[in-house]
């Protein structure tokens, strides 16, 4: 009955045939679009990874500010240390010797910018002549001629003497108070000299290399030791120009990952959780080499296994460059 349907409905069977294939085709074209998307998303994921390297933001040479025998040694190679922390003691029995003759020197000076005994005692021979003079011009006035003008004159100049006798006394009083303040500001310069014997930490990090050793004499500026800042690192890398124009870089994000996928699985058990760190780029060169790549870094903080750091300078790492909000 079937068959008879199709033999007397040769039209519709030719529709109905020519209908699935129209379906059959979009379908397979539909699937062969989806895989051409696919390849160009992980042609386009692919590119966006480039190789990076690791680097030191912060390393610096601890130098002695002050010469002399260095006598104690607060570190070794290794030790983590902080900002402001005692690192190295250099000989201070001079310095001591000479912040006690300052504070001498200041003691004086002190005592003598409080000591006022001299104006005093100007202000009171100032009266006694400004007196005489008075009483000498009382008597001729009373009886003329009595006191000569020579000896007059004389008084008048010992009064004027002693007027001036009293600007002295005060402005050696002033000179004596400024003295104090000198001392005390080389009591401040012979404090500083001492403490400059004893170096401190400038910044937070590791102790990379020493330098000199207990008994060595150092001089102003010569270093003792290296601290290198691991908390908190640098990465590297090119990127082609004809994919990433640089004045579209500033401020992206990247994605920073191991590249020895051995060791990223070796230390993803120990800490359980992927080893991937993220920052933004912070430099895009203005440069662009022979090759038409540019160089871009970025900051990232660093991650620690205990006293031990993961990410070394000079670690190979891949870095994904995220696209722009909204892309």
């Amino acid at each position: 009955m079937l068959m008879s349907f199709y033999q007397e409905n040769p039209m519709r069977n030719l529709i109905m045939l020519a209908t699935a294939g129209l379906v059959v085709s979009a379908a397979l074209l539909v699937h062969h679009r989806t895989d051409e998307a696919a390849a160009q998303t992980r042609q386009d994921v692919q590119a966006d990874v480039i190789d990076g390297n690791v680097t030191l933001i912060n390393d610096v040479d601890i130098s002695a500010q002050e010469p002399g025998v260095l006598t104690r040694l607060h570190f070794a190679e290794g030790d983590s240390v902080k900002t402001g922390q005692l690192l190295v003691e250099l000989d201070s029995t001079d310095a001591l010797v000479r912040v006690e003759e300052a504070r001498l020197n200041q003691e004086v000076a002190r005592k003598e910018a409080t000591n006022d005994i001299n104006v005093k005692a100007s202000a009171a021979a100032a009266d006694v002549a400004q007196a005489e003079v008075d009483e000498s011009i009382a008597v001729n006035e009373d009886a003329p001629g009595s006191i000569p003008q020579t000896k007059l004159r004389r008084e008048k100049l010992t009064a004027e003497r002693s007027l001036l006798q009293v600007d002295v006394a005060k402005l050696e009083y002033d000179v004596a108070g400024i003295t104090a303040q000198i001392r005390g500001q080389q009591v401040q310069a012979a404090l500083n000299s001492l403490n400059r014997r004893s170096v401190k930490a400038p910044l937070a990090g590791v102790i990379e290399r020493r330098y000199k050793d207990v008994g060595e004499w150092v001089t102003a500026g010569e270093p003792i030791c290296q601290v290198v800042r691991m908390d908190r690192l640098r990465v590297e890398g090119f990127l082609p120009s004809n994919r990433f124009p640089p004045v579209l870089m500033l401020g992206r994000t990247i994605t920073v990952r191991l590249k020895d996928q051995l060791l990223a699985r070796q230390l993803e058990r120990l800490v359980n959780r992927p080893i991937q760190l993220s920052g933004r780029i912070s430099f895009v060169s203005n440069v662009i080499q022979a090759g038409g790549e540019y160089q871009v870094w970025a900051e990232i903080d660093n991650l620690a296994i205990g006293s031990q750091w993961i990410l070394r300078p000079g670690t190979p790492v891949t870095l994904e460059i995220q696209a722009p909000a909204g892309n």
